[in-house]
């Protein structure tokens, strides 16, 4: 009976090394995969973030020196075709000059830094591998 259950034991503990030598190959080829990608991720990193200051100033451009729109001319063919007037004030306009913000889900947190936070990753993979 003992050795019915060494060889089950013997059994499983190859099966779990054949595993642990299946994902070490998965593990190495995923590393090399995202060691090619390292620079196409610093430079998307760094677009990002150059969009984001892009909007930040954008914005504040707009606020010290709001758009001004011209008044077009009334075209009288226009005023045929122009629909009756709502009395309705509370009624919704058939379309909207801004997107409603997209809602942001309770337990995310907005990141500051991306690029650090990258080539730390990258840095500390460097590492591990050392």
């Amino acid at each position: 009976m003992s050795f019915a259950i060494d060889i089950a034991v013997l059994v499983l503990l190859v099966g779990t090394l054949g595993y642990a030598w299946l994902v070490d190959r998965r593990v190495r080829r995923m590393m090399e995969a995202m060691r090619e990608m390292e620079p196409m991720i610093g430079s998307f990193s760094q677009a990002v973030d150059r969009s984001e200051s892009t909007v930040s100033a954008l914005r504040a451009a707009r606020e010290v020196a709001p758009l001004r729109k011209r008044p077009e001319p009334p075209r009288p063919e226009a005023r045929a075709e122009a629909a009756p007037e709502t009395s309705d004030p509370g009624a919704e306009p058939a379309f909207r000059s801004k997107r409603e913000p997209a809602p942001r889900p309770a337990d995310a947190t907005p990141i500051s830094g991306k690029s650090e936070l990258i080539r730390g990753f990258f840095d500390t993979v460097r590492q591990r591998e050392a």
